[in-house]
């Protein structure tokens, strides 16, 4: 299986995921055979590429951390949620009961999978930006809080904040929101005061930890305490808040939006790097450093010798150095640990 642009997809190519919207709901079968009808439909729902199966990927095997059908109901659960807050302003049918059981799932599959890189390129429609951005950060919050070595309760709290942390977006106005532009200062401090709203909605409809409630109101506090909305720096704000303030921001900046196209991997940990100590916590940066990947599996790269690679595998550590396969002669190279291959780097990802 590997991801290909929406640019290069063709024709009678086969579908290697099942393409889904954010209300879980199936739009194309796995192994769809693609035609000119599937794929202006995927060009309309602003879906920048899609995973394809084919004769070159074959033998690519992308783990994922979590399994689909969990990461689906976890869709569906935040699509039910946010969209009962937005029409009715209550809580509605989805009950805590129903969250907590969902963060278990993803906390099961994040301990059960350890050993697994989080690396896989995110198929989404551009319009439900809100669903998918909320389950990834709670994802990707779970894998980094393992890492650091959370117990399971913290983990639970930390997917949980992840799910929840944008929820007082529902009650900011969607032209503030999505608007292509700088904001106003007027239009800047409304937007600021998401983080204080979703704090109050959950503390009056929920009886949730609060370290939870602490990590929705903290997430865009900043390490060195330029951040909103009390300026708290370092540790005096909780290690679930400090967590999703990076994990936050790299799906933010991986993501496409109203103001700007879907940035690299690459190009997001040279800014979460860069600005370690600063921004973020130290410790977090050298988690996600350590087991994020910035050339997904699946995904092409050009090689500085000017050949193109698939890449088939990531090494913990060493991000820049996946193993590849080359495109022209099938050949597999460990940019980790061949000698012959020392000078040989990754200059561009192909998506």
């Amino acid at each position: 299986m590997r991801y290909l642009p929406i640019n290069q997809l063709k024709e009678g190519m086969l579908l290697g995921q099942e393409l889904q919207d954010a209300n879980g709901q199936m739009l194309l079968k796995k192994h769809t055979k693609l035609t000119k009808e599937n794929i202006s439909y995927i060009s309309f729902l602003e879906v920048d590429g899609l995973y394809i199966d084919d004769e070159i990927s074959k033998d690519v095997e992308i783990k994922e951390v979590i399994a689909p059908e969990v990461k689906k109901a976890s869709l569906q659960l935040i699509f039910d949620l946010f969209g009962q807050v937005e029409e009715t302003g209550d809580a509605g049918k989805t009950k805590k009961d129903d969250i907590l059981e969902n963060v278990t799932k993803i906390v099961d599959d994040v301990l059960s999978n350890r050993d697994v890189v989080y690396n896989m390129m995110e198929v989404r429609t551009y319009d439900n930006y809100t669903y998918y951005h909320s389950v990834n950060v709670g994802i990707l919050a779970g894998v980094i809080g393992a890492k650091l070595g959370l117990s399971e309760t913290a983990l639970q709290h930390a997917v949980t904040a992840g799910f929840l942390h944008d929820i007082g977006k529902i009650f900011i106005d969607a032209d503030i929101l999505n608007a292509p532009r700088r904001l106003n200062e007027d239009e800047r401090i409304r937007m600021m005061d998401h983080p204080r709203e979703g704090y109050e909605f959950l503390a009056e409809h929920y009886d949730l930890p609060r370290d939870v409630l602490m990590g929705v109101y903290e997430h865009h506090e900043w390490y060195d305490g330029g951040g909103y909305p009390c300026r708290k720096s370092g540790k005096e704000t909780g290690i679930i808040s400090r967590i999703l303030k990076a994990a936050d921001v790299y799906d933010a900046m991986t993501s496409k939006r109203a103001y700007h196209d879907p940035y690299l991997p690459s190009e997001v940990m040279e800014y979460i790097m860069g600005r370690s100590g600063m921004e973020f916590d130290p410790d977090v940066v050298k988690t996600m450093v350590w087991e994020l990947c910035v050339y997904p599996v699946g995904c092409e790269v050009e090689l500085s010798n000017g050949e193109f690679a698939l890449v088939v595998e990531n090494h913990k550590g060493y991000s820049l150095r996946p193993t590849v396969k080359l495109l022209n002669s099938g050949r597999i190279i460990d940019l980790t640990s061949d000698r012959n291959a020392w000078n040989l780097t990754i200059v561009k990802l192909m998506v």
